[in-house]
């Protein structure tokens, strides 16, 4: 994975039937925009939303912001026509940063994956993880592509399918699994986006249970959301300072594991603290 995904926070979804917002998108601060042809176009749009995409791929100043596309599903006609149309103007020159494949499975990334590379364009795979049976198949998923570079956790069709309330209990569980896919491969976890747009209370609590548990990113369906996502991310002064002393105590023990205010120090603890630091680094980047 390259050192720019790693540093991705924020993915801002925006419809593939809103041409007039996808510059929007691009300059909202997000890391990364979605351009979606999938659930947030009707059928009878879908031709005419695949034609604006790539309209906008053709035009687009490159601003640095990678545009995913969503596709419709590849078991279907419709997402067939989605993949051949951007790889055909890929190998023209005007290819998007990645493909989020909806309803992952392994086969439709391992599918995908080899349509990229047949096609010969360098670009990312993301896998929208949203079914009982992509759960269940995570950890395949995960490693169906070395072009896969994050898993997408889908709780709205998920919870729809369970049959249980859109909340954080009834999909906790779900997420866990998620994460812990996406660390065995390492890809990306990044937590499905907040939709009560009207909530904002609501939405900072499950974001900070969402990166507590290992998501290091989340979607987006309203630029609003993106700085919050982006603060919340950004560690604090003094967990910055403590991750350099255990680095520095670690350093000053040669790599033995060593203690710290009474605490082991050991890799682990390490991990944790250059993590800290990583994600300290991206803010002030961003900044």
């Amino acid at each position: 994975m390259t050192s720019e995904a790693a540093g991705r926070r924020s993915y801002l979804f925006v419809p593939g039937n809103r041409p007039e917002r996808f510059a929007k998108a691009v300059g909202s601060g997000a890391d990364a925009v979605i351009i979606d042809l999938e659930d947030a176009v009707p059928p009878h749009e879908k031709d005419a939303a695949r034609d604006h995409v790539v309209t906008h791929l053709r035009n687009a100043e490159r601003s640095g912001v990678p545009t995913f596309v969503r596709i419709n599903s590849p078991r279907t006609i419709t997402g067939l026509a989605d993949l051949a149309a951007l790889m055909t103007e890929a190998r023209r020159g005007a290819a998007p940063g990645g493909i989020l494949v909806p309803k992952a499975s392994a086969a439709d990334i391992a599918l995908v994956g080899d349509v990229i590379v047949d096609a010969g364009i360098a670009i990312e795979l993301g896998a929208l993880v949203e079914t009982c049976a992509g759960i269940e198949d995570a950890f395949s998923i995960a490693k169906a592509s070395p072009r896969l570079t994050f898993l997408m956790f889908g709780g709205a069709d998920l919870a729809a399918e369970l049959g249980v309330e859109l909340a954080w209990d009834p999909l906790f569980a779900a997420r866990a699994r998620l994460v812990q896919a996406a660390a065995s491969a390492g890809r990306l976890a990044i937590d499905m986006p907040w939709v009560a747009l009207d909530d904002e209370e609501g939405e900072l609590a499950e974001m900070r249970r969402s990166f507590a548990l290992g998501f290091s990113g989340r979607a987006a369906i309203h630029p609003r959301q993106v700085g919050r996502i982006h603060a919340l991310l950004k560690p604090d002064p003094e967990a910055v300072a403590q991750a350099q002393r255990v680095l520095a105590a670690y350093e000053a023990a040669r790599g033995a594991a060593c203690l710290l205010d009474g605490r082991l120090v050991e890799r682990p603890t390490i991990e944790h603290s250059r993590r800290v630091l990583a994600r300290a680094r991206i803010a002030e980047a961003a900044a």
